[in-house]
């Protein structure tokens, strides 16, 4: 708020109590006089008048700003720091000086665009032509305002073009300076040091700014040592008895309204044995004129009703609560309003300032604003701005305060993400010279999904909102991600979109090379394989994603020229994980419990755990291990219909990767295409993770891995493909190819054999859910 002075020093008391006709010190006691008090907001320059007891901290900080240009006010939550500048600072300093403008700035999260803001709509004195094209300098570089550097580098030199063209004197104030270290990321603050230093070589521009004394050291290294010491005033809570009865009894008696001596006496006592109490006695004070007497005025009868000043937010707050109470929807809009207004930094709650426009959207919020304002718990820093009055509220609101403990590390957690996602996209910026279009997949600034997803599952807690059912992961920090990325401001949305995600994307095209899929399979098995049929269900059993094949027929090549009937069926994404298939050897009633091996050849030892990542197919395999393994799976899912877990058949399984009635020679169409399998020309040399070649599936279905990676047991004999019964030594089909093999091998119709009880290093399988076969 800009305010040019022009009231007399307010050093003399009757002057004070004259100055501004029209004010309350005129009104007759029992009219309803303006509040003098102004509850938890601080006083603004034009309320001098009743600004009491702050005389000689007002003085002693003018005598300082006489000497230098820049003050750094420094005192704990609740000493009053805005109230003495605005109120006790600028009128006195306007007296010395015989004219002064006054500007009120807060950094918030972007401190070139809040100071650009308030000098393009507030700062006098800028009638000049000159001063009209500095204005729209400002402007402009307001409208085109971005994240970026450059653009804080325009807002930065249009700021200090539009403070040279003033034609008096100018205090800024830059309240709150604490939030320089705790809402702005830490390169920004940085590159505002050379803007401030740039401000410091203005002539006739005062500096003030006030700061919550818990970062002290914060500011010091960020002024420099010398700097800082050459401009710090400490200012200590209020605790003499004089001041506390000037600060009680002055506002009210300079409107003419008496304070009763008890009522002094008990607020004394109260504010002596309260740390802080000053935003209390204000409120107190305010809630206390609005239910004066007409005759009395101030009573301690008022204040014992109120509950004394240990009370008295509960008691602001009664009306408020009530409205919540009558309401249950408004418990929801508050903690979402809450969740804009409040965070946590070194665990210690403090206040946000927001858009009024956003909480304005929701209607709910919308009332609950209006009826936090007209209890004075809200203020306005500004005109497209709100916040708390006081960080006050956050301790003594018991509402706030145990919401604030609640989610308090979900708002650490947000504050954390917010900064870093901005200086990220600064930083990428920069490199590109402009803001990228695309996403960054690799940018090794990007966080890890092991840092993105605790963030994800806070911003969902903070956000109410229930998470969307997921169709393709199983992780719930993709599910937040997908309930919340419509509502995440555009570049917390570039930086918190899951690594899983951006590394999926990458295997959709043919120029992601092998050695990069594989990278990214190692990847996704090192954050816990996010995909719904790589890994495990809640209950720990194999999570089999099933995809749904429509009826046909298949000819079998070579010597077993027959034409196979397929049923309907249903197939798993993926062959079988090593993580899926442990739960079958390491189970009670699994791979050493006889009942499924009934017709089997069952090895004392299962085979060897090589490239054993969770993530990649299950190798070393015998047939007979991997109908053992169907007839357990059967069993713990309690299938209740007429199908089963088993092996395909060999027909069953052409159908899938020819594209059913398309007859493709590889399961992506005609053609040989190196870059969608791994075979033996991706030259990986081993397994990799399931579902790296996405593209390598048939077109329409979402089966992965039909050529490549593995060999696949089929549950028909080789020689005899009608023969589906269990036992005996006879060969069983193999299909697919594997890593090892050529493209020969690899087609939809290549038919290959093994021994049932023999195991390899590129032999593993895949289920069906259909009728059984046995």
């Amino acid at each position: 708020m800009t305010h040019s002075a022009a009231a007399p020093s307010p050093s003399n008391k009757a002057a004070r109590q004259t100055a501004v006709p029209g004010k309350c010190q005129t009104d007759p006691p029992g009219d309803r006089a303006a509040n003098p008090y102004p509850g938890l907001a601080a006083f603004k320059p034009e309320a001098h008048h009743l600004f009491f007891g702050r005389d000689e901290d007002s003085e002693r900080v003018v005598a300082r700003l006489a000497e230098t240009r820049l003050i750094s006010v420094i005192g704990r939550s609740g000493t009053g720091k805005s109230s003495l500048v605005a109120a006790g600072v600028v009128p006195r300093f306007a007296g010395l000086l015989g004219q002064l403008s006054y500007l009120r700035c807060e950094p918030q999260g972007s401190p070139f665009h809040q100071l650009a803001d308030v000098l393009g709509r507030e700062l006098p004195g800028t009638d000049s032509a000159i001063a009209h094209q500095a204005v729209d300098s400002v402007q402009r570089a307001l409208t085109e305002a971005s994240d970026s550097r450059q653009s804080e580098e325009r807002l930065a030199v249009a700021s200090v073009a539009l403070l040279r063209q003033r034609k008096r004197p100018l205090l800024l104030l830059l309240d709150q300076f604490e939030e320089l270290f705790t809402l702005t990321p830490v390169a920004c603050a940085l590159r505002f040091r050379q803007l401030f230093g740039a401000l410091l070589e203005i002539d006739d521009l005062y500096l003030v700014l006030t700061l919550r004394s818990e970062f002290t050291v914060r500011l010091m290294e960020w002024l420099g040592e010398d700097l800082f010491r050459a401009s710090l005033v400490a200012l200590e809570p209020v605790s003499g008895e004089t001041q506390l009865q000037a600060i009680i009894t002055g506002p009210a008696q300079a409107c003419g309204v008496p304070v009763q001596a008890e009522l002094v006496s008990t607020l004394l006592s109260a504010a002596s044995a309260s740390r802080g109490a000053l935003p209390l006695i204000a409120l107190t004070l305010e809630r206390m004129f609005e239910e004066r007497d007409a005759r009395q005025g101030l009573t301690l009868e008022a204040y014992e009703r109120m509950g004394g000043l240990a009370s008295i937010v509960d008691t602001a707050a009664a009306s408020i609560e009530r409205l919540i109470d009558s309401e249950p929807q408004l418990e929801l809009a508050c903690a979402r309003l809450f969740a804009e207004l409040a965070t946590v930094i070194d665990e210690v709650p403090t206040r946000r300032t927001v858009e009024i426009a956003t909480l304005r959207a929701d209607r709910q919020i919308s009332r609950l604003v209006d009826a936090l304002r007209s209890q004075g718990f809200l203020s306005d820093p500004d005109d497209q701005h709100v916040e708390f009055a006081h960080e006050t509220l956050l301790t003594h609101w018991p509402r706030l305060r145990q919401w604030c403990a609640r989610y308090r590390d979900s708002l650490s957690l947000r504050r954390q993400a917010k900064m870093a996602a901005r200086e990220w996209w600064q930083l990428v910026a920069q490199e590109a010279g402009s803001p990228p279009a695309g996403e960054h997949g690799s940018n090794p600034q990007l966080w890890s999904w092991e840092r993105q997803k605790p963030v994800l599952l806070a911003l969902l807690d903070l956000s109410h909102r229930a998470a969307l059912a997921e169709a393709d992961f199983r992780d719930p920090g993709i599910a937040a991600w997908r309930t919340l990325a419509a509502h995440l401001d555009k570049t917390l949305h570039r930086f918190l979109r899951p690594e899983p995600l951006r590394l999926l994307d990458e295997l959709a095209s043919d120029e992601t090379q092998h050695h990069r899929r594989e990278e990214i399979g190692l990847r996704l098995n090192q954050m816990g394989d996010p995909r719904r049929g790589v890994g495990l269900t809640a209950e720990g059993l194999p999570d089999i994603v099933w995809i749904d094949i429509a009826a046909g027929e298949v000819q079998l090549e070579g010597k077993a020229s027959e034409v196979f009937v397929v049923k309907p069926l249903r197939v798993s994404r993926y062959p079988i994980t090593w993580q899926q298939y442990g739960t079958f050897l390491a189970a009670d009633d699994g791979y050493h419990d006889r009942r499924w091996w009934r017709k089997l050849v069952q090895r004392k030892q299962p085979g060897e755990t090589r490239w054993g990542f969770q993530n990649h197919p299950a190798i070393n395999i015998a047939w007979s291990d991997a109908v053992a393994f169907c007839r357990w799976l059967s069993e713990r899912l309690a299938l209740a219909g007429p199908e089963v877990i088993r092996l395909p058949t060999e027909w069953e399984w052409q159908w899938v990767a020819q594209g059913g009635p398309m007859r493709r020679k590889y399961p992506w169409g005609s053609d040989w295409n190196p870059a969608r399998a791994n075979s033996h020309e991706s030259g990986t040399g081993r397994t990799m993770a399931v579902g790296m070649y996405p593209l390598g599936a048939p077109e329409g279905e979402t089966v992965a891995d039909l050529a490549g990676n593995v060999w696949e047991w089929c549950l028909n004999e080789y020689d005899h493909p009608g023969n589906t019964q269990i036992g005996g030594d006879i060969s069983r089909t193999l299909r697919g190819g594997s890593w090892l093999d050529f493209p020969g091998d690899l087609r939809a119709a290549k038919r290959e054999e093994f021994s049932p009880d023999d195991r390899d290093g590129d032999i593993g399988f895949r289920v069906v859910l259909a009728a059984p076969l046995e």
